[in-house]
């Protein structure tokens, strides 16, 4: 392999990085909303506890439109627990669901921030290559 050979391997897997950093780093923003999401519903799920019942409320019946509601009931809630499949938990089943979820996601971010540390050094080690042959 000729040195021109060389330094343009270099160049595609030193664009190669750059995108799995873009990626990664795209990733780690999208679990810290997950997390940031988890965290208020955990957190309305205590309110909810401190709720009268017979209290007007407003229930989502999709993104971002309401209903007028009374609470009927602060010590159990629905949960979607996948494959259109509910039941019914206690607030304090739920927020442990909720927190279950938290924490497989902070580990997630924990791997991919270290994976990102990981392209970040490599991409380093070619730009370190790179300035001491221009030397």
């Amino acid at each position: 392999m000729t040195q021109e050979q060389d330094w343009q391997e270099k160049y595609k897997h030193f664009q190669m990085l750059q995108e799995h950093i873009e990626q990664m780093t795209h990733h780690v923003q999208m679990l810290g909303q997950q997390s940031e999401e988890l965290e208020i519903s955990k957190n309305a799920l205590v309110e909810l506890t401190k709720t009268e019942t017979g209290t007007e409320i407003l229930a989502p019946l999709s993104n971002g439109i309401f209903i007028k509601s009374n609470l009927v009931d602060n010590k159990k809630v629905i949960v979607n627990v996948g494959s259109n499949t509910t039941v019914e938990r206690t607030i304090p089943e739920a927020v442990a669901l909720l927190e279950k979820e938290h924490i497989k996601i902070r580990t997630r971010v924990v791997e991919a921030e270290a994976m990102l540390q990981d392209l970040h050094q490599q991409t380093m080690a070619i730009h370190k290559e790179v300035e001491a042959v221009e030397q």
